[in-house]
C-alpha cells in the first residue's frame, strides 16, 4: 500500500473511531456519527483507450499476449453520517474511501534471447458520499430499494519496463500518467441488509452500475497522454458493474 493510500486510511480510520465514540440516539432514530462499515468491491469499467495504447506500442510483439485492464477491486472504508430507522423504511447517509487496482504484468521473447518485461498497475482510488433508502423485510433482513453515490476518481497508472539480457543487464523505464484533475462518476443500484446482531452488527450485499468517463492521462515524465490526442478514444469509456460486501458496525447509545 503506497504512502498517500496509509495516510487516507489512518484519516479514515480516526473518523471511524471518533464516529463511534460520539454516537447518540434522537427521537426517530439514530442521527449523528452513528457507525462505521469496511468490506470489499469489485468495480468494472472499459478501458479501451489504456488497452489499445498498450497493445499497439508493446503487445503488438506478440500474437498471443495482450493487455486488458477490465476490473479493479480494493477495499472500501466509510462511515454513515446518518442513520435514520422509522418502523416502516429507513434511510442513510453515508461517506466512504474506496481503495481500486488493477495489476498486469507481461514478458515478451523477442526471439534473441532477450525478454521484454512489462510491469503496469492501474489505481481508481476515489472518495464519495452516499445514499440509500429501503424497507424492513423481515426481521433479519432490509431491501435497500435504491442507492444512490457520487464518487470523486484520481486515477493513476504506472509502467515499468526492463529488459532481460543474456548477461543479466537490465534496463529499466518507470513511467507514471496521471490526470489533470479529479474526475467525478455516479453509481445506482440496489442491495441487501442482514441484521447479524440487530442495531449493532449487519453486513450488506450491494450491487451498482457506474457511470464514469475519463479522457486522458498524461505522463508526469514527459507529458505523453493515455491514449494519444489522435487515437479517438478514451482512457476509460464507461464504466461498469460494480458490486460489494461490507460489515457495518454500530454503537447506539
Amino acid at each position: 500500500m503506497r504512502q498517500t493510500e496509509v495516510k487516507y486510511l489512518i484519516f479514515i480510520l480516526s473518523i471511524m473511531t471518533f464516529s463511534n465514540v460520539s454516537a447518540q440516539t434522537c427521537g426517530f432514530g439514530c442521527l449523528g456519527l452513528s457507525g462505521v462499515y469496511g468490506g470489499y468491491s469489485i468495480q468494472k469499467y472499459d478501458a479501451d483507450g489504456l488497452n489499445n495504447y498498450l497493445n499497439m506500442g508493446v503487445g503488438s510483439s506478440s500474437s498471443q499476449q495482450q493487455f486488458n485492464f477490465n476490473q479493479g477491486s480494493g477495499l472500501k472504508l466509510g462511515i454513515n453520517i446518518i442513520r435514520a430507522d422509522y418502523p416502516d423504511f429507513f434511510f442513510t447517509f453515508k461517506g466512504f474511501y474506496q481503495f481500486l487496482s488493477e495489476e498486469q504484468n507481461l514478458e515478451f521473447d523477442d526471439g534473441a534471447g532477450t525478454q521484454d518485461v512489462y510491469e503496469t498497475e492501474l489505481d481508481m482510488n476515489n472518495w464519495g458520499i452516499g445514499l440509500d433508502f429501503g424497507i424492513p423485510l423481515f426481521s433479519f433482513i432490509d431491501l435497500k430499494i435504491i442507492e444512490g453515490e457520487m464518487k470523486f476518481f484520481s486515477p493513476k497508472f504506472t509502467m515499468k519496463s526492463y529488459n532481460n539480457n543474456p548477461s543479466g543487464n537490465a534496463i529499466n523505464v518507470d513511467n507514471t500518467y496521471t490526470a489533470d484533475n479529479v474526475t467525478m462518476g455516479f453509481s445506482v443500484g440496489s442491495g441487501l441488509i442482514f441484521n447479524i446482531l440487530e442495531d449493532y452488527i449487519s453486513m450488506e450485499v450491494t450491487g451498482m452500475y457506474t457511470f464514469l468517463e475519463i479522457d486522458n492521462l498524461t505522463s508526469d515524465q514527459n507529458g505523453t497522454p493515455i491514449p494519444l490526442e489522435d487515437s479517438n478514444t478514451q482512457f476509460i469509456s464507461s464504466g461498469g458493474l460494480q458490486t460489494f460486501i461490507q460489515l457495518n458496525v454500530g454503537l447506539p447509545l
